[in-house]
């Protein structure tokens, strides 16, 4: 005991001396209450909370103390009611850190709209759909969040000697752990469980693979001869090694699913009774359970893998060890009979029978003449003619109930596969088990259904009628396996017999949903005429919803609603009705149908948005357009339409009071006496200058687009369906990148920051899942970075395998942003932007409540010549006699010339425009926008006679790929030079208003449609912010008013959806968005969801001039020229985009 009271002290010292300057309003902290294993500080109000009785290690080395934000992958602090948490000390990867303040009750951001992951309750529920060999085995999430609840109302009787009645136990936070030890005992069951269960199937595991690398020595061990590659049972063997990666692969899924079950029942359990048990029980008490050591699944998977390779390369000829740690034996002298009668099999095909009827002849005195017939006439069935089938089975010592070793198939398997009706007919003549099962579960009935085999199917449902509902390993019947493949005609003979179509158990799948799924309009139709329930699936979701996001026959939803289908049932996954699915998924004929049948379209979800809102984030515009054409031509209130709002995320839990606390009396004390915590909020928000920007290291960015076709692609589909992607670099220090395989879709792009292009090459590696072994690979050179003086692009790599085969493909687009060239401006000298924030939340976006941006800014449409010099002008082409010249095909001169022309028929001078400019005032600015919209001038000249207090937005017009190819650009300027020759006039200009008056300087912002090159000009500098610009929902879109234009046109409008915009100016630290009005006005939750983003919203109302043709223009249409409320700034259509002078959120 003194030696732990000399140990606690120490830390206490250690904490006090490092915390001192870091932790703000602790600095008064009293005296810290140690216990073993863990550290708890006691603020100057004298109240904390405790550290729950399986306490989180929070300091115990005496390492120095880093402040940073936390990690948002890491759980590692306490979420309590309060607003804000005081700093907290915690390990992250060995190191001692202070982590800032956190927003701990605001709804996630990124769930507002984006629908992130599916419910963990409804995941692991699906997961035990798919496997339901694991099913029963699977961690009981849902029983223990029940038990959790009733934990929390059930007081607990004290221990004996306890002074406290049990009656003053009242709090839900002391009654949880006042009941610890009965979910403590309930959970350690739920992990035995699953830990018993692994290590029945690991040693099943070990021993399948001990028996196929048997095999395999034996097989490789064969002498091969001139006309054979591999002997007969090479193919059965390469296929029992594929089966065991794919079972073994199940298991690796069933070990990830619990994992993440315990890790997010404690994470709920730690949420709801206020305690911090989660991490140091995951580290003593689960990690340490066989089945979460990965250890033994990567040996296996390793393992596998490598006998697997060899095996191709010995197929080919080639004598190749691909592990040289395990030497294989091997042997060439051993004779085999195999080779030669594969040899005469081989013969026979080319026509020349008598080679094999003398080959049997020879046989027949041979001891072992039937099985080495009945393995050769196994081998036959698939590959070799009627005739030489017929040869064998003459012989009378074909064993037709003879099975294969490995995939454990009869002949009626194979004759199921191939198609050979006339085996199939033999085997049943002879008693062949129709209901023999192979190692994947499934019988011959099975394979008839998933080929298509009509009459095959009627054969053997004939010889065994109970097999027409015989389930394999995956729970999958022949009717599913031929409604998943769109076998009609097998469909209709197996319900002529019966077949099941209605699910007997909730662990079944529901043959209705599969068929609505796939979108089958007559396999539909003929399940619906024989009374099939209308149930929901293990996520939920009815047949309607299923349909509606498939994009698929929506006449199939007027099929399922006059059988009774609900159309505004709500999933029990969301809340959604089939509407939703629709919206969200784009799906515009499916959507259309059910607004013909007059669903609500008013339906909001348990998020209280509505579809609209989904179509919008999403980008779909037509389903936007439809859903708000149904609402325009509705009449309804103000009320109404700010029901669109969604929920108010600003009533967040409230501050806890230290009153209340002390109120509480000795009931909020745990038993080891630590009382409950109560922090103070923070004394000021937190104030971020610029942003992180590039100063020596070069951006390179990866996207790895799911159009028109997936990002890698195998020649032989399905061969890795689990998989893992790594990138790396042998040439520079970069982190790796693992990647789960298909992608997902917030993997899908990849950022490095690196020292150059010249010496720069990234590999990228696919493993098996949790595998280490190499299965394919290829390279991306530097050149391939850096070709053509392009600073983006798309390419296509050839994958090899370990053996340098090409067994695929991997695509993806680049972009490459480098420093900027010149001399950057000094931070030192030149003060950057702002943004103040309230608070982090876990991604580090806080809302913003303050910004140094405020007032007028006149816009100026910018692009560059030929020769690169910056100049004012708002199209891509310039009309010169009739004919459009892309203006980046000029040189400066020469557009200078057009400009002149222009000039003198309209009677001005350059003169004159630069003495009107000098004039000008921060009341002119309107009128300046159209006088520099067609100026023909350098944006060096503007800046030099536009007086300095005029704050300027520069729109920066860069074509995407479409617009070079409709209007002819021709090639472009490259993006790095074209963002360079910019900054370069905005910096010198900088410095000249500095020399001139270092008191006063012009603010700068940046506004473009294409996010490239706003990813570059935030790149190369920290000083001024940019904005990204979306053209989605322009108001004639909603409105169906044409007369509505901006009163300077410009180029190079795009648009996007608001998710990927949000994504895009997040990730690339973007000041904010600039959004249409019209589409704020009638999705005002919007607003709401790109603010949480930590992001400035800027309304577009510069399409909104001019007069208004009412009558054109729907019913209701008048919200969408409302003012958008919540929003920072608004751009008019006179060109003045203007912030709120305070910035409040």
């Amino acid at each position: 005991m003194a030696k732990l009271h000399q140990e606690s002290e120490q830390q206490l010292a250690f904490l006090q001396t490092n915390l001192a300057s870091a932790v703000g309003p602790w600095q008064g902290a009293a005296r810290a209450l140690v216990f073993p294993a863990h550290v708890v500080l006691v603020p100057f109000d004298r109240h904390c909370r405790d550290s729950s009785p399986i306490p989180t290690v929070s300091v115990a080395r005496g390492e120095p103390v880093r402040r940073e934000p936390a990690p948002p992958t890491y759980d590692l602090l306490l979420k309590t009611s309060c607003r804000y948490t005081a700093p907290v000390v915690s390990f992250f990867r060995g190191r001692a850190v202070v982590f800032s303040s956190w927003w701990s009750s605001i709804s996630d951001a990124n769930s507002n709209g984006v629908r992130c992951c599916r419910k963990f309750g409804k995941h692991i529920q699906r997961r035990q759909l798919d496997l339901p060999e694991y099913a029963a085995s699977f961690f009981n999430y849902k029983a223990l969040k029940k038990l959790i609840k009733q934990l929390s109302a059930t007081p607990t009787i004290p221990a004996q000697g306890a002074g406290l009645p049990a009656s003053e136990i009242l709090d839900p936070q002391a009654a949880l752990r006042a009941n610890k030890e009965v979910f403590f005992f309930r959970l350690e069951r739920e992990i035995e469980k699953v830990n018993v269960f692994y290590l029945q199937k690991e040693a099943e595991f070990s021993l399948r693979l001990k028996t196929l690398l048997d095999k395999q020595r034996v097989v490789q061990s064969k002498r091969s001869v001139s006309n054979s590659k591999t002997p007969a049972n090479f193919v059965t063997l390469f296929e029992g090694f594929q089966q065991f990666d794919g079972d073994l692969n199940k298991l690796q899924q069933f070990v990830e699913v619990n994992e993440t079950a315990v890790s997010k029942i404690l994470k709920k359990w730690d949420k709801t009774s206020k305690s911090r048990t989660k991490e140091l029980y995951l580290q003593r008490a689960v990690e340490v359970q066989p089945c979460f050591n990965r250890d033994v699944l990567r040996d296996l998977s390793d393992r596998a893998t490598t006998a697997r390779l060899e095996l191709e390369a010995w197929a080919e000829g080639e004598n190749i060890q691909f592990d040289t740690s395990q030497a294989v034996e091997r042997s060439t002298v051993i004779p085999e009979e195999d080779d030669a009668d594969l040899h005469a099999l081989h013969t026979a095909s080319t026509g020349n029978l008598a080679t094999l009827r003398d080959w049997v002849t020879k046989l027949l005195s041979s001891q072992e003449a039937s099985s080495r017939i009945t393995r050769i006439f196994l081998v036959a069935i698939n590959d070799f003619s009627d005739e030489v089938l017929t040869l064998l089975l003459d012989t009378g010592l074909v064993d037709m109930h003879a099975e294969d070793d490995i995939n454990e198939r009869n002949c009626l398997h194979e004759a199921a596969i191939s198609g050979r009706e006339f085996v199939l007919r033999a085997a049943l003549e002879r008693g062949v088990n129709v209901s023999h099962a192979d190692v994947h579960g499934r019988i011959p009935l099975h394979y008839a259904c998933m080929h298509g085999r009509v009459e095959m199917v009627q054969a053997l449902v004939d010889a065994a009628p109970p097999t027409v509902d015989f389930m394999d390993h995956d729970n999958f019947t022949p009717l599913i396996h031929s409604i998943i493949r769109d076998q009609l005609s097998c469909v209709e003979r197996l319900l002529s017999h019966n077949a099941r179509i209605n699910p007997s158990s909730e662990s079944d799948h529901i043959p209705l949903n599969l068929a609505c799924q796939h979108g089958s309009l007559p396999i539909i139709r003929m399940l619906l005429e024989r009374n099939a329930k209308l149930l929901p699936d293990a996520e939920g979701l009815y047949p309607q919803h299923l349909v509606a996001r498939s994009c698929r026959a929506p006449e199939v939803i007027l099929l399922l609603k006059d059988h009774g289908a609900d159309l505004d049932q709500k999933d029990k996954l969301y809340q959604w009705t089939p509407l939703f699915h629709a919206a969200s998924e784009g799906c515009v004929d499916c959507l259309r149908t059910l607004l013909d049948s007059g669903v609500d379209a008013d339906a909001l979800d348990e998020k209280g948005l509505p579809a609209m809102y989904y179509a919008v984030w999403e980008g779909h515009l037509e389903c936007m357009i439809l859903l708000w054409s149904i609402r325009a031509g509705s009449s309804f209130s103000q009320g109404s339409l700010d029901s669109l709002d969604g929920p108010n995320f600003r009533d967040a839990g409230s501050m806890t009071s230290p009153a209340l606390v002390e109120r509480a009396g000795p009931g909020a004390l745990e038993g080891d006496g630590i009382p409950d915590l109560s922090l103070p909020p923070p004394i000021i928000p937190l104030r971020r200058y610029g942003h992180n920007f590039l100063d020596n290291k070069t951006f390179l960015q990866i996207c790895f687009e799911p159009a028109p076709s997936e990002p890698i692609v195998f020649y032989q589909a399905g061969r890795y369906a689990a998989a893992r992607l790594a990138i790396s670099s042998k040439m520079s220090d970069l982190i790796p990148r693992n990647i789960m395989l298909p992608f997902q879709e917030d993997s899908r792009v990849i950022s490095f920051q690196i020292d150059g292009l010249d010496n720069f090459a990234l590999e990228f590696e696919i493993f098996p899942t949790f595998g280490s072994k190499v299965i394919a690979k290829t390279v991306a050179l530097p050149d391939l970075f850096t070709a053509g003086n392009r600073s983006s692009g798309t390419c296509c790599l050839p994958l090899f395998d370990p053996r340098l085969r090409p067994i695929g493909e991997m695509k993806f687009s680049f972009q490459v942003i480098k420093p900027y060239y010149g001399e950057p401006l000094e931070i030192t000298h030149f003060a950057t932007y702002w943004k103040a924030t309230g608070a982090l939340d876990s991604d580090h976006n806080g809302q913003i409540t303050g910004s140094s941006l405020s007032g007028d800014y006149v816009q100026l449409f910018i692009q560059l010549t030929r020769d690169n010099i910056p100049i004012l002008y708002p199209k891509f082409t310039v009309n010169h006699h009739g004919i459009e010249i892309p203006v980046c095909q000029l040189t400066y001169d020469q557009f200078k010339t057009v400009g002149h022309e222009r000039h003198v028929q309209e009677q001005s001078s350059e003169l004159s425009l630069f003495r009107s400019l000098e004039a000008m005032s921060i009341d002119d600015l309107a009128h300046a926008h159209r006088l520099l919209a067609a100026s023909f001038l350098s944006l060096r000249e503007v800046l030099a006679h536009l007086p300095t207090n005029i704050h300027v937005n520069l729109c920066i017009l860069y074509p995407c790929t479409t617009d070079e190819k409709e209007l002819g650009l021709g090639l472009q300027t490259d993006m790095n030079v074209f963002a360079d020759s910019i900054l370069t006039e905005v910096f010198n200009h900088a410095r000249f208003s500095k020399e001139r008056d270092p008191y006063f300087m012009r603010s700068v912002v940046f506004t473009s449609y294409n996010p490239n090159i706003c990813i570059a000009l935030n790149w190369k500098q920290p000083n001024y912010p940019v904005l990204l610009c979306n053209d989605l929902g322009q108001i004639r879109n909603l409105t169906r008013e044409t007369t509505s234009q901006p009163l300077i046109c410009c180029s190079g409008r795009a648009s996007m959806s608001i998710k990927e915009a949000a994504r895009i100016a997040q990730s690339n630290n973007f000041m904010g968005l600039m959004c249409r009005s019209s589409l704020l006005n009638v999705m005002p939750a919007l607003v709401e969801s790109i603010k949480e983003q930590g992001l400035v919203l800027v309304a577009d109302k510069s399409d909104e001039t001019g007069e208004r043709n009412r009558s054109a223009a729907p019913v209701g249409s008048d919200w969408a020229y409302r003012m958008p409320t919540g929003v920072n700034g608004v751009m008019r259509g006179n060109g003045v985009l203007r912030f709120n002078d305070t910035i409040d959120m």
